[in-house]
């Protein structure tokens, strides 16, 4: 299914715009590692995995899924799923992350509950309660927007 691009401008573009200038950590990292990246940068996001390129890929497309999960569509989108995400490290070493590889346990399990971002993160979303309203299942409301093509 076909997605407008406009529309990922809105719940998904602000959680990833997070990361950017963020120290993130592994929930499990040491707690002094821990305690001076808290202490050093006000913007921190703790992971339930280690922080890597793969780790991310899978991030990112756990957080877009459940996105689009908890969004009402009302511009004849249908089902819309991710199929991959893909993070560069480098022009030509990249990750990328599929359905399986979300699912699959031996790489970390992914949790809503366990991605926790600072304070500070949270006030420059322009909704401070987003993130507690995914992890309750309130939906998010796609705006209208004027179809281009009739479906």
């Amino acid at each position: 299914m076909v997605y407008d691009f406009g529309l990922l401008k809105g719940v998904i573009k602000e959680l990833y715009d997070s990361f950017d200038h963020a120290i993130c950590f592994w929930q499990k990292d040491d707690p002094a590692y821990i305690d001076a990246c808290k202490t050093f940068s006000a913007r921190w996001i703790s992971l339930p995995v280690s922080p890597s390129a793969e780790q991310f890929s899978r991030i990112f497309f756990y957080l877009a899924q459940q996105v689009l999960n908890s969004t009402v569509t009302q511009n004849g989108e249908g089902d819309v799923e991710v199929y991959s995400v893909i993070v560069h490290e480098t022009d030509t070493g990249y990750a990328q992350s599929f359905q399986e590889d979300i699912e699959n346990i031996q790489m970390g399990e992914l949790s809503l509950e366990q991605i926790v971002f600072s304070e500070q993160v949270q006030a420059e979303w322009s909704d401070v309660q987003m993130y507690e309203n995914l992890k309750k299942g309130t939906k998010f409301q796609n705006p209208n927007v004027e179809l281009q093509v009739n479906i």
